[in-house]
């Protein structure tokens, strides 16, 4: 089988900073946010193998590209594949309970906000 690259978006890393942060910080609770962490890196590792496993996520009725969502946890990793470049892009993080915002994903998958922004 052959294994697909990983990649992460800016906004996928800032999601995930900002939810270990408010884990670690505000929640009082490093130790957890440390586990949290490591679920949400072996979340993102088993992706290199069989990424369709997973459903597409709700996000995937507002954008151009299939959105799918892996559960870690409350939350859910977001991401897209793109086969003929054996890449997956995750593309965001959110609690599960949040209803999905349109605006928070990018609007290509391999776009940075700066190329976004300037786009």
């Amino acid at each position: 089988m052959t294994k697909y690259t990983v990649e992460l978006t800016d906004a996928a890393l800032a999601a995930i900073a900002a939810q270990a942060r408010y884990i670690a910080v505000e929640a009082k609770a490093p130790l957890n946010a440390k586990r949290w962490l490591e679920q949400v890196w072996d979340a993102v590792d088993s992706l290199e193998r069989w990424p369709r496993r997973t459903a597409k996520a709700e996000e995937d009725a507002y954008l151009a590209y299939e959105v799918r969502q892996l559960i870690v946890g409350s939350h859910l990793l977001l991401f897209t594949v793109d086969d003929d470049r054996r890449t997956v892009w995750v593309v965001g993080l959110r609690h599960g309970h949040r209803l999905p915002r349109s605006g928070d994903l990018p609007v290509e998958p391999g776009a940075t906000k700066r190329e976004e922004d300037e786009g």
